[in-house]
């Protein structure tokens, strides 16, 4: 069964009757998702409608709140008369012995259902004439007949493939030209317009009729203003704002009857979710795992890929510095401005649906803008909740990316204590990190985040430092190396930076340049191979380290090293998924983590096209020697730098850096190769001795068949 509520099992068939009741309903509020996906958020969703009514039907019992078999009869023919439009083979079905059980066993539920939520009701008082005042200027805007503005758009369509986006782009820049030099904006929209004629205009709409990318830009020009090209999940745009009509605040008299019933209303919704609340806060809910639900649901679904990674944005794009190359502070205009945190519920919510569903291992990289600002607390209940649903033998594990800055001696000893691998953000000493990682009033932080790093590692924290090479750090190498292993890190990660400048032309000016970068990479792998000691180095390189397994033949675990990617989900702070933390954006938004499962995200058809895209080469990588090695690199490295068309920006860069340690990393991988196959063939030779062994073959003072010179007697036989 796929749900138990304090021990009491209930039968899967109500669960189908709960979803057969919401599905027409259903349907017209998903009319976008795919069967599969709208049919599991139903599942859920019935699931959690059924528990509530089993808790409160408990706590029903418990009061002695009974329902008579007459009442429970004049239900039942009422039913029966509802029947006699319906088909022959649907009256059969509910007069069915075990058909009528399972329906009384239902009303009798619902009426205790409804009995115990009229008494909560009754409880609720009626509003004064204050109470509604204050509920009137408390909810004003909801009131307000809102702004409304009149808009014509340009639009060109885009698919997922990045030769339609920028022949689409380059589109719609021809007809920005064509408007600056005097042209009409309905004769340009007409030439150049996937909507011409009635299509360009969008006429009076509101906020909230159209997608948040669309209201951004048009929202904010005046009257008569065109915008600039700009993107959305459906294309290209550019806007006319033609007309705007101001909103109109309703007088308290006009409206005193509506704010009484939404009062009333509002009042009765929280008093019941209250109730509801502290009856699951005590009980005991259980469901079966992800695959028996889709089985049970019957909607013909094959998991291809586990789940072994979620990368969580706890606070979104909030961040206590302003590091100026930053990619991820810009999110803020797709979640507005307010301060972004994930709420206990959603994180309970996230732990609950990606490890009690998932057999497998699972790692949860917090990153932000930066996860601390959520405190220790927050942190506290993710490991709490990460306990309470893992399975027996399943691991949890944590990482976390952090500026360093709220980490004190508290952070360091929970850190320590649960385990969590640390990245600290530090790009180098104070010369090179306070060139653009400061504070919003401009302030160096490397002495703070130097600090932070001294206290995870005298306090044996696993950490590792990521740093940022971007136009400024590329040219110090030798001084970043070495500032990172003197303060005592063994693990360091490199992270190339490019994004996109504002005017959509190029890469950015604090972009590191890709010979650069190429230039940078060979330095450090100098440093990197002078540190080996017995044929092993003193300090690990992540990039080095996921290149080296491309040499042996073994797939890298880094993404931008993969055939494809999409490996992994990242979970924003209000539940919203999407494929990789470089492509939060409506367009590749794969559905939220309340409504549908993770492993079906991951499995989705969105998902599947967005692991396809790396894939998806340029002809001068399909040719290149070192294609096997680098894979294209990134995704998001093809696509921040629109003059390349599609070329890794860092091309160029990679191509250096293979070229001058391939033979060293040849090596590397035949020395390593022939270890393994001595250890092996010695695995195998043990192997073979102990089955000599327990066929007694071997005499006591016969050598040993482990290879050891002793006699048998004195070595394995002994054991």
């Amino acid at each position: 069964m796929p749900l138990w509520v304090n021990q009491e099992k209930v039968e899967e068939q109500f669960i189908k009757n709960e979803m057969a009741r919401m599905r027409s309903d259903f349907k017209r509020m998903y009319p976008d998702k795919d069967k599969v996906t709208r049919e599991k958020i139903l599942f859920d969703w019935a699931l959690e409608n059924i528990a509530e009514k089993i808790l409160i039907k408990q706590y029903a019992e418990k009061k002695n709140i009974k329902i008579t078999d007459s009442r429970i009869n004049s239900e039942m023919n009422r039913i029966y008369r509802n029947f006699e439009n319906e088909s022959e083979s649907s009256e059969k079905a509910v007069q069915q012995d075990s058909g009528v059980i399972l329906i009384r066993n239902e009303i009798r539920v619902q009426l205790m259902v409804e009995i115990a939520l009229n008494e909560i009701k009754r409880g609720v008082k009626k509003p004064t004439k204050k109470d509604l005042k204050k509920y009137y200027y408390n909810n004003r805007d909801k009131y307000i007949t809102p702004a409304s503005i009149h808009v014509k758009h340009i639009v060109k369509q885009v698919g997922s493939d990045s030769f339609s986006q920028n022949k689409a782009l380059k589109v719609l820049r021809e007809a920005k030209k064509k408007l600056e030099s005097g042209e009409s904006f309905e004769s340009v929209g007409n030439t150049y317009s996937d909507c011409p004629g009635k299509g360009l205009d969008l006429g009076y709409f509101t906020r909230g009729k159209m997608v948040s990318d669309f209201e951004e830009v048009v929202f904010s020009l005046d009257r008569g203003e065109v915008s600039n090209v700009f993107r959305t999940e459906f294309g290209y745009h550019i806007a006319k704002l033609c007309d705007k009509k101001p909103s109109r605040d309703p007088e308290f008299e006009e409206i005193k009857e509506q704010l009484k019933k939404d009062y009333t209303e509002k009042a009765i919704e929280q008093k019941i979710n209250n109730f509801t609340d502290a009856l699951k806060k005590d009980a005991e809910i259980k469901y079966t795992d992800i695959e028996k639900v889709v089985q049970s649901a019957k909607i013909g679904f094959t998991l291809k890929k586990s789940l072994n990674f979620v990368l969580v944005k706890p606070s979104g794009p909030d961040c206590n510095l302003a590091c100026q190359y930053c990619f991820y502070l810009e999110k803020k205009n797709l979640f507005g401005k307010k301060k972004h945190r994930m709420s206990i519920r959603i994180l309970k919510e996230m732990i609950r649906k990606t490890v009690s569903n998932n057999p497998d291992d699972i790692n949860f990289g917090w990153q932000g803008g930066e996860p601390t600002l959520l405190g220790l607390d927050f942190f506290r209940k993710a490991v709490q909740f990460q306990k309470e649903y893992s399975q027996p033998g399943q691991n949890v594990g944590n990482s976390i990316q952090t500026n360093g800055i709220l980490i004190d001696e508290e952070w360091a000893e929970f850190l320590k204590k649960n385990n969590f691998l640390v990245g600290l953000s530090l790009d180098g000493p104070a010369s090179i990190h306070d060139r653009y990682r400061k504070t919003r009033d401009k302030k160096g932080t490397s002495h703070r985040v130097e600090q932070t790093a001294k206290l995870l590692l005298h306090k044996q924290v696993l950490v590792n430092s990521l740093t940022t090479v971007n136009d400024y750090s590329v040219r110090f190498p030798e001084e970043i190396y070495n500032y990172l292993t003197t303060l005592g890190f063994k693990y360091l990660q490199f992270i190339p930076l490019v994004e996109t400048d504002k005017d959509n032309q190029g890469a950015a000016s604090f972009s590191a340049k890709g010979e650069q970068y190429g230039e940078f990479l060979c330095r450090i792998f100098d440093l990197w191979r002078n540190s080996f000691q017995q044929g092993r180095p003193a300090v690990s390189v992540r990039f080095f380290d996921a290149v080296f397994h491309r040499y042996i033949g073994r797939e890298a675990r880094e993404c931008y090293l993969q055939k494809e990617c999409g490996t992994y989900l990242v979970v924003e702070h209000n539940g919203d998924v999407y494929p990789c933390d470089f492509f939060v954006d409506p367009v590749w938004k794969l559905g939220n983590i309340r409504e549908t499962e993770p492993l079906l995200l991951l499995n989705s058809d969105k998902q599947k096209r967005f692991a396809e895209m790396k894939a998806d080469l340029p002809g001068k990588c399909k040719g290149c020697q070192w294609l096997p090695y680098c894979r294209g690199g990134c995704s998001k490295d093809r696509l921040r730098d629109p003059r390349d068309k599609y070329v890794n920006h860092f091309c160029a860069g990679y191509s250096l850096f293979f070229e001058y340690a391939d033979s060293f990393m040849k090596q590397l991988a035949d020395n390593f190769i022939r270890k393994e196959h001595i250890q092996n063939k010695l695995e195998a030779t043990v192997e073979q001795g102990t089955q000599n062994i327990i066929g007694k073959k071997v005499g006591r003072n016969d050598p040993c068949p482990c290879g050891s010179g002793k006699k048998y007697k004195k070595c394995c036989g002994k054991k």
